[in-house]
């Protein structure tokens, strides 16, 4: 039999740079004392796919840890924080959780994750890492604490996972998520299932052996009344016996019996144990309420004694390290017994985490005492971490705050936008500086479109972008410095086709349309807007089985409701206008369309190619893939004129990521290469070549066990799709990895 391994790091902090997790962060809870039957944890591991989601009270963790620890070879146990919101950020954990359970694969994985995370493409990065996880060979159990977490961003960081991890199971891998909210029981359908506070509640004789292990004594009666309090919640069943224990039978059942709820009842126990508990503890606590955790280097640097002894609000975890019951973190703060830190110790204990390289905590704690100076160093140190990893949210909340701080520092209010605040804070930092962070800083925090690199112009006028300046840049990887260039303004009208469709005006967005074929015919007339089209044909286009009386009245409704809509973001432009029988975009108007920008780049890729200059070439080929967001026009998949034009830029996108990843692989370049054939793959499964590439790729890393998995996910595709097996030359290749030949 295997020998089982449970994640865990050295030291109290895990990964490099300024954006590491603290150890505890990956650490699993050890019960006290031996957990009574949880029927309904029992039955974790039938299913891939599960999850715990109900109120704390319902969730008793170290017995969920102590259950997995049995079924599973390796656990790798995350615990989330509000950070996690910011899926860059989760990126960053989960990288964290990788490194633990696979150093040698950790490094390979990090930056072409990073590299989609920076571009917004959380699907791929999120699949590099999901692919990782379920290459193991052991049974591994990923447990999600605190998933809640993930759903607290503008955009569910939820939503991105799951995708992304979902279709890698069943296999080595099962996830478990465990949440503090209710859940529809639902909500994982087909996948999974959920087990809600109904199912998590404890019956009366699992209550009753579970108070026969802490407290052997308890009246009968006593009993009785707490399970009423608590309705059966494991997590708050288990606390107050744990706190009975110390307290005592007789003092346990006076406070049992001037409870009215199972919250009411812990907060008249931590009540009871707080008044006897030193300094130490206290502040201990108080520490542990804000991070979750605590570990004695957390005491020594706040010039305080490590907590010795273990009150039953701790969770013990392994190499000194805590965890604050979350059971017992509302309970506990309710009482108002937990004074708040005074600022020098909490700038102590920024301090002790910045050194641990946990920057973005930090952080927080220096804001919360006021320490802005020291928050604003902080925030310069990691900001280059943060956009390396796509961490676009938490650099512009990282900004709005010190923005806010400096304000109130001087006593005078700044811009009343927040997003201007945090331009202004942070522009003469990095301009200082000259960090190719700036860059990624002022996408964040002006209206550029999340989830897309682009160079904005180093001026503080230009910092409010859009994705169309990712066509002027072509520079998501280029190591030159930023210079500085004079400023150029915008265009006037600029248009998304690619994806979802998007149009400004002037730098104001278009938000909603009156007319659902004015904006067909809006769509259209922008592709077209080289010449003027005739009235007939739009009617012919949009309308062809009605009357021509019927046709042209329709186009006028259309066209009217069209420029409704376009006024709502620019009153004063006309953008539609009719000349002698026919529509067309002003001329007059300068306009950005990322269709034509795209195909722009291919032109200027085939160009450097015919002239034997690869790189030049990548780097229009990266641009060009960095414009292509989705489908043409996939807000209306149904509007027969764009069939032909869709299909024919689709190809040229799968062309271009083919071309692409065949100059990486002639340089060597085989992350790169990797994370072009797994979007090629993610478009078109069936792409021989895309996984013959990885095939080599993989073998040339020294990682033969991924390369011999790809040709099988390889012929397994070509099975289910297309009914044929791989081609002779695939099935050699996959022989001579086998036999550790060189390829």
């Amino acid at each position: 039999m295997l020998p089982r391994r449970f994640i865990s790091g050295g030291g109290t902090g895990m990964g490099s740079g300024c954006l590491t997790r603290l150890a505890g962060t990956y650490l699993l809870a050890r019960p006290l004392l031996p957990v009574p039957a949880w029927p309904a944890i029992e039955e974790m591991g039938r299913t891939p796919l599960a999850a715990l989601a109900a109120p704390r009270d319902f969730l008793a963790v170290d017995k969920v840890a102590a259950v997995a620890q049995e079924r599973y070879s390796d656990v790798v146990w995350i615990r989330l924080g509000t950070a996690d919101g910011d899926p860059g950020a989760f990126l960053v954990t989960l990288l964290g959780a990788i490194g633990l359970l696979d150093a040698d694969a950790s490094p390979g994985l990090a930056e072409p994750a990073k590299r989609h995370a920076r571009l917004g493409e959380w699907q791929l990065a999120y699949k590099l890492l999901a692919g990782r996880m379920a290459a193991t060979t052991r049974p591994t159990l990923l447990v999600l604490e605190g998933v809640e977490h993930l759903e607290a961003g503008s955009s569910s960081t939820f939503d991105l996972f799951v995708p992304a991890f979902v279709p890698l199971l069943p296999g080595n891998l099962d996830i478990l998520l465990i949440g503090f909210k209710e859940w529809d029981s639902r909500r994982l359908d087909p996948y999974g299932h959920v087990l809600g506070s109904s199912r998590l509640r404890l019956d009366r004789r699992s209550a009753a052996l579970l108070a026969e292990a802490y407290c052997p004594e308890m009246p009968l009666h006593t009993l009785d009344r707490s399970f009423a309090l608590t309705r059966g919640a494991a997590g708050t069943l288990q606390a107050a016996f744990s706190a009975g224990a110390v307290l005592g039978a007789e003092a346990f059942s006076a406070a049992t019996a001037r409870a009215a709820t199972g919250r009411g009842l812990l907060s008249t126990l931590g009540h009871s144990l707080i008044t006897r508990a030193d300094e130490h503890t206290l502040i201990a606590l108080s520490s542990a309420s804000r991070l979750g955790i605590w570990h004695p280097s957390m005491a020594t640097a706040l010039g305080h004694s490590a907590v010795t002894r273990s009150e039953p609000w701790w969770l013990e975890l392994t190499r000194g390290w805590r965890q604050l019951n979350p059971v017992w973190r509302a309970p506990l703060l309710s009482s108002g017994d937990i004074a708040a830190l005074d600022p020098a110790l909490l700038i102590l204990l920024a301090d002790h985490l910045a050194s641990q390289g946990a920057g973005d905590q930090a952080f927080e704690l220096y804001i919360q005492a006021g320490a802005v100076d020291r928050a604003t160093d902080t925030a310069i140190d990691i900001a280059p971490d943060l956009a390396s990893a796509g961490c676009w949210a938490t650099l512009a909340r990282l900004g709005q705050a010190l923005a806010r701080g400096s304000e109130a520092a001087r006593g005078s209010p700044g811009p009343d936008d927040t997003s201007d605040r945090a331009i202004l804070w942070w522009w003469p930092r990095f301009a200082r500086r000259r960090r190719r962070s700036a860059d990624r800083a002022r996408v964040a925090f002006g209206v550029g479109v999340p989830g897309v690199a682009a160079r904005p112009e180093t001026t503080p006028a230009s910092a409010a972008l859009t994705l169309r300046q990712v066509d002027r840049a072509a520079s998501s990887t280029s190591r030159r410095a930023i210079r500085p260039t004079a400023y150029k303004p915008p265009p006037e009208v600029t248009a998304h086709l690619l994806g979802e469709f998007r149009v400004a005006i002037r730098d104001h967005p278009v938000d909603t349309w009156a007319s659902g074929r004015g904006r067909a015919v809006f769509e259209y007339l922008l592709v077209h807007r080289h010449s003027k089209v005739r009235r007939d044909r739009l009617m012919t286009v949009f309308w062809p089985d009605s009357s021509f009386d019927a046709a042209r009245n329709s186009l006028h409704v259309a066209i009217h409701g069209l420029r409704q809509s376009l006024r709502t973001a620019e009153a004063d432009t006309a953008v539609v206008v009719h000349r002698d029988h026919a529509y067309l975009i002003d001329p007059a108007l300068e306009v950005w369309l990322d269709i034509e920008a795209f195909e722009e780049r291919l032109k200027s890729a085939h160009q450097h190619l015919a002239s034997a200059e690869p790189a030049r070439a990548q780097v229009d080929l990266e641009a060009a893939i960095c414009l292509y967001q989705g489908e043409f026009l996939a807000d209306d998949p149904y509007e027969e004129w764009a069939a032909a034009t869709r299909e024919h830029l689709r190809l040229c996108y799968l062309e271009s990521l083919d071309r692409l990843g065949m100059l990486r692989l002639d340089a060597a370049d085989y992350v790169g290469c990797i994370d072009v054939c797994l979007k090629l793959l993610a478009r078109d499964n069936c792409r021989e070549d895309a996984h013959c590439r990885l095939m080599r790729c993989y073998s040339r890393q020294g990682q033969v066990q991924l390369a011999l998995r790809q040709y099988h996910s390889c012929a397994a595709a070509l099975r289910r799709e297309l009914s044929v097996a791989p081609a002779p030359a695939t099935t050699e290749l996959y022989y001579r990895i086998r036999h550790r030949e060189a390829i």
